[in-house]
């Protein structure tokens, strides 16, 4: 199943090179669908990114589902961070969910990239989704800054990620691919 899978999605990729984006859509999700069945998630996690980039329409559920993995398996920090970035720019600017993503986002670089060679890199991806949201929350000094960092919970991952992962969960729906109660 797993060969079949990564074969689907290949040539998903392939189809979409061609122009034939009705075509890739429909074989990344059937490639999405087998690699849940057997519980590969790391290439599901890879599928559903790609599904987020291809998908216009229903990008964001895709890409929500890609953030739950990476907080669930042990997503490379690269990707973790790539993943929180492009949801970043697409929910509504403003929106909660982005001082959620931020926080969550430099909170992995403290956890998984103690020995990343591009950790400072990521970081500073990190901090700039954090500050995005705080823009547009209106925050405007250092001050202000680090009043609502407190004030938002974002110094807590015991209190930020749970609060993502349900903003997540509301993004998805009932559109999950994979069964998420593990």
């Amino acid at each position: 199943v797993e060969v079949k899978a990564a074969n689907l999605h290949e040539i998903g990729y392939w189809e979409g090179k061609r122009g034939n984006k009705t075509k890739k859509l429909e074989l990344y999700l059937q490639a999405a669908q087998a690699f849940a069945e057997i519980r590969a998630y790391i290439d599901l996690y890879q599928v559903l990114y790609n599904l987020g980039i291809a998908d216009e329409s229903q990008g964001i559920i895709y890409l929500a589902q890609a953030v739950w993995l990476c907080l669930r398996v042990e997503i490379p920090l690269i990707n973790a961070v790539e993943t929180f970035e492009t949801i970043y720019n697409r929910v509504p600017k403003g929106d909660g969910i982005e001082a959620l993503l931020g926080a969550t986002a430099v909170y992995l670089c403290q956890v998984r990239g103690r020995e990343h060679p591009q950790l400072e890199e990521l970081q500073q991806r990190s901090i700039k989704i954090l500050s995005g949201a705080a823009v547009a929350q209106g925050i405007e000094t250092q001050e202000a800054f680090g009043t609502w960092y407190v004030q938002e919970g974002l110094n807590d991952a015991e209190y930020f990620i749970p609060r993502l992962v349900e903003r997540l969960e509301v993004i998805v729906g009932d559109g999950w691919l994979f069964d998420h109660g593990f």
